[in-house]
């Protein structure tokens, strides 16, 4: 009789454990997704990072898409769950010259970026984001400037 008395409550225990705890990869996550472009016109491919300003919290990383678009995701146990930490985020967007379609002897060891280089590094872009706990539409309209 004890042995079922101590695994009732270990039983309950584990299971809310793995309700909030294991089963919450995705808690404090919010969809966010949007477009990129550069003086008014879509960035054809790249990358878009949502650093959060709270250094211990998970970056956000979304592949752009020919007409612009990306969707975020953050890796959460080596596993990428939709969406982005809930809460400011410092952006980052890196976009250079497709090369895929150029033979190797035309092919620049140091790609053309497609948008200005101050968007490239979180020590010079000035793009910032709030992730609200909702689904997210944030679009940016890269402009040329110091």
């Amino acid at each position: 009789m004890p042995v079922a008395r101590f695994s009732v409550p270990v039983a309950c225990f584990l299971c809310l454990w793995l309700a909030i705890g294991c089963g919450g990869g995705n808690q404090g996550l919010a969809v966010v997704k949007g477009k990129i472009s550069y003086k008014g016109k879509p960035v054809p491919h790249g990358t878009v990072n949502f650093l959060p300003n709270d250094a211990n919290k998970p970056m956000a990383t979304g592949e752009i898409q020919p007409d612009g678009s990306y969707e975020l995701k953050t890796f959460v146990s080596n596993k990428p769950s939709n969406g982005a930490v809930i809460g400011q985020h410092k952006v980052v967007i890196v976009a250079i010259m497709d090369q895929a379609n150029l033979l190797p002897e035309q092919r620049s060891p140091l790609s053309e970026p497609i948008v200005p280089v101050k968007y490239t590094s979180p020590a010079t872009s000035d793009l910032s984001a709030n992730v609200e706990n909702k689904e997210n539409t944030i679009d940016f309209d890269l402009q040329d400037g110091k």
